[in-house]
């Protein structure tokens, strides 16, 4: 077991053994001390029996990696239904405030709680902060429900993105353990590892800043002409939206989404305005940015740093709004 997180297992599956980084609900699993560890000992079996073995492509590093991409990936999952689980009743706080203002007068002064009737004849209790005047305790009583509410719009949103992230990272792992998935589709999908350089680190830096749509979906915005580049071929999937402000020079934006179909309008708005902001008209009242998926977009041959076409392309109009992309900066950290 790995201390502060989840124990990979062997999963005895219909193929057979095979290694996970976790252990999953109704399978039968063989706790193992890392997940190499249970490649060799899946060989091992396998090759007792005559069997093919198990196809490892990558390198262990890389497959290190994604294992601790799935057990994030759980973990936010988790993490996010707890939360949403957690909220309070909008209504009852509500009227728990409303009732506060009724009954004040009935309340001594620097009481941390209170017995009061409601309007029904039933006794409630109210919890105080004794410092605070009655009204502030009634404002903190409306605030909570105000936040529950605004809870209740975000998080569905934010469970179906992480979900899908989840599975999506899951079935890239049983692929990678199948010899099915190399190491460029793996890259693709996995978040980017920390920007901070060790003294002798050669390692790139990551190419882009990174935010997070209200919808739960990762945008990237690449940090320059170079790193456009590098973000559009390099750090995106096929079945990613690519984005830039049209006929304006400013960064490649890349909205992660593993499809099918479109994104949510909403999360694509957030994206383009990104473009927008990152763009030379970003102090246009209203911004054309383009959009199409990402293996729609070459790089002809000899051309400059960031030039790229793009094909099959949609637009949208947005408007530059700082206080948005702020937002979004700060739900990136959050979730990380």
């Amino acid at each position: 077991m790995r201390a502060g997180g989840p124990s990979p297992v062997v999963i005895e599956g219909r193929r057979g053994p095979q290694p996970y980084p976790i252990e999953l609900v109704d399978a039968p699993a063989r706790p193992v001390a890392s997940l190499l560890e249970g490649f060799a000992r899946c060989a091992e079996e396998d090759a007792e029996r005559g069997g093919p073995g198990v196809a490892l492509d990558v390198g262990p590093v890389l497959l290190e990696r994604l294992e601790r991409a799935v057990a994030h990936a759980e973990r936010r999952s988790v993490r996010l239904r707890a939360e949403r689980d957690g909220q309070p009743d909008p209504d009852e706080q509500r009227a728990l405030g409303d009732l506060l203002l009724a009954r004040y007068t009935e309340i001594p002064r620097g009481a941390s709680t209170a017995v009061v009737t409601d309007f029904e004849g039933r006794e409630v209790e109210l919890t105080l902060d004794p410092a605070r005047p009655p009204h502030e305790n009634a404002e903190a009583y409306y605030d909570a429900a105000a936040r529950a509410e605004r809870a209740a719009e975000r998080l569905p949103g934010l469970i179906d993105a992480a979900d899908r992230e989840r599975d999506e990272l899951r079935g890239l792992l049983e692929r990678a353990q199948r010899g099915e998935a190399d190491s460029d589709a793996i890259l693709a999908r996995l978040p980017a590892p920390p920007s901070g350089r060790r003294r002798g680190d050669e390692a790139e830096p990551v190419p882009y800043r990174t935010f997070r749509s209200s919808g739960g979906l990762e945008i990237r915005v690449g940090r320059g002409a170079k790193q456009n580049d590098a973000l559009t071929f390099r750090h995106s999937a096929p079945s990613d939206v690519w984005m830039h402000a049209r006929h304006s020079a400013g960064a490649h934006v890349v909205l992660r989404w593993p499809g099918p179909g479109n994104p949510p309008a909403r999360d694509l708005e957030e994206a383009g305005t990104l473009a927008a902001l990152h763009s030379k008209a970003r102090t246009a009242s209203s911004v054309p940015v383009d959009w199409t998926l990402r293996k729609y977009v070459r790089k002809p041959r000899g051309s400059p740093a960031g030039s790229v076409v793009p094909d099959r392309v949609s637009t949208i109009f947005v408007r530059p709004d700082e206080a948005l992309a702020e937002r979004l900066a700060e739900g990136a950290d959050g979730v990380s």
